[in-house]
């Protein structure tokens, strides 16, 4: 099934919120599946920008400028 095209302004609040989402999380397979769900919805080289390095949604989104 092909993946829906995300708006760059989608795909930064997709992280947006799961990066809020992370701040919650206790346990490593909650991580493990944030992480994949992020990674599903926006792709996962900017859903390990943003979640695993720290960068800012704005700046792990590299394509829709």
């Amino acid at each position: 099934m092909a993946r829906e095209q995300l708006t760059r302004e989608e795909a930064i609040n997709i992280l947006t919120k799961k990066r809020d989402e992370l701040d919650e999380i206790t346990t490593k397979d909650e991580t493990i599946c944030l992480l994949l769900d992020a990674g599903d919805a926006v792709g996962y080289t900017p859903a390990m920008r943003c979640l695993v390095r720290g960068s800012t949604p704005e700046d792990s989104i590299h394509w829709g400028r």
